[in-house]
C-alpha cells in the first residue's frame, strides 16, 4: 500500500467525484483511477461504486476510511515534525539540573554563550540524578549539573563547579525574617518542607542535630515549594545559590554547617556542538558561576 493511493482515496471519499479529486491531488484522472484500483486489489474489494453520475463509498470503503484517514494524518504529522526539526536553531544547549540545583548558578555561563549565538535554544530539565544520567545516555541532554555524591557511569567526564552552603527560606512575616543567619536551635518547632527536588538539605539538618523539627513532604518543582513557604506552610532549606523570589527571605544556616559539592557531567567522547563545548569550557574555568 502506497501513501499516494491512500491520499487519492481520502480525497475521493470527500469529493465523491473522480475529476475533482484528480484536480485536488494534482494528478490526471486515469492515474488516480489506477491508484484506487490497486488499493482495492490490496484491500480485497471495491471501495467505491458509481450510480450514473454519483460516486459512493461501499461498505468496505466506509469501514476503511477512518483507518486510512488516520494513516494519512499520521504521515502528514511526521513530515511536519521533521520540517520543524530542520528549522530549529542550529545551536542548542540542553542542561539537566539535579535535585536542589537551580539554573541561577549557571545562568552567567549560559548568558555568555547566548551573547555569541543569538539564536541559541536553551532547555533545562529538572529531575533525579539517575533520570538525568539516562537522558544524557539517550542524547536527550548535553550535560547535567549534579551533586557530587551522585553515581556516574565510567563513560562520563565530570568537573567540580563549586561548593555551596545552605539557607533557610522563610516568609517575610516570620519571626526570623530579620535575622542574617539562623541555627538549628532557632528552627526548633518549625515545619521543614522537603521533596525529591530540594537537595535533601532538610533531611541532612534533621540527621545532624536533635532539633524538634516537623517534616512536610512537598514533591514537585522548587517553585511550588516556595509558593507553600509564601503561604506560611513551612520553611524550605535550600542551596544558597537557588534563586528565591521576593518577598521571601533567605537566612544563612550557620549551625550546623551544611554544604555540598556540585559538579558538571557530560559523556566522554560524544561529539559536541559549539554551544555545548563553549558552555563546558566556561563552567570549567569558573566563568559565569
Amino acid at each position: 500500500m502506497e501513501l499516494t493511493q491512500v491520499r487519492y482515496f481520502v480525497a475521493l471519499s470527500r469529493l465523491l467525484n473522480f475529476t475533482r479529486a484528480a484536480e485536488a491531488c494534482n494528478v490526471s484522472q486515469p492515474a488516480l483511477t489506477r491508484a484506487i484500483q490497486r488499493l482495492e486489489d490490496e484491500l480485497g474489494g471495491p471501495l467505491l461504486y458509481r450510480e450514473r453520475n454519483l460516486t459512493q463509498l461501499t461498505e468496505l470503503g466506509r469501514a476503511m476510511l477512518p483507518h486510512l484517514d488516520a494513516m494519512l494524518e499520521a504521515a502528514d504529522n511526521a513530515v511536519a515534525l521533521a520540517e520543524a526539526r530542520r528549522r530549529q536553531p542550529a545551536a542548542s544547549l540542553k542542561i539537566g539540573l539535579g535535585p536542589g540545583v537551580g539554573a541561577a548558578a549557571i545562568a552567567g555561563a549560559v548568558r555568555e554563550i547566548a551573547t555569541l549565538m543569538p539564536d541559541l535554544m536553551v532547555r533545562f530539565e529538572e529531575a533525579a540524578a539517575a533520570m538525568l544520567v539516562e537522558s544524557m545516555l539517550s542524547d536527550m541532554l548535553d550535560c547535567a549539573v549534579l551533586p557530587a555524591d551522585c553515581a556516574l557511569p565510567e563513560r562520563f567526564n565530570h568537573w567540580k563547579l563549586y561548593d555551596e552552603g545552605v539557607v533557610a527560606v522563610i516568609p517575610p512575616q516570620h519571626r526570623l525574617a530579620n535575622a542574617e543567619s539562623v541555627t538549628a536551635s532557632d528552627l526548633n518547632g518549625e515545619v521543614l518542607l522537603h521533596g525529591e527536588r530540594c537537595g535533601g538539605f532538610a533531611q541532612a539538618l534533621c540527621a545532624a542535630c536533635d532539633g524538634a523539627f516537623r517534616l512536610r513532604r512537598c514533591d514537585g518543582g522548587t517553585g511550588h515549594m516556595l509558593d507553600l513557604v509564601a503561604a506560611g506552610l513551612g520553611i524550605a532549606i535550600l542551596s544558597e545559590r537557588m534563586a528565591v523570589p521576593s518577598p521571601l527571605v533567605t537566612c544563612r544556616l550557620a549551625e550546623p554547617p551544611l554544604s555540598r559539592e556540585v559538579r558538571l557531567a557530560a559523556i566522554a567522547g560524544r561529539p559536541q556542538g559549539p554551544a555545548v563545548s563553549g558552555f563546558i569550557k566556561l563552567c570549567r574555568a569558573g566563568r559565569g558561576l
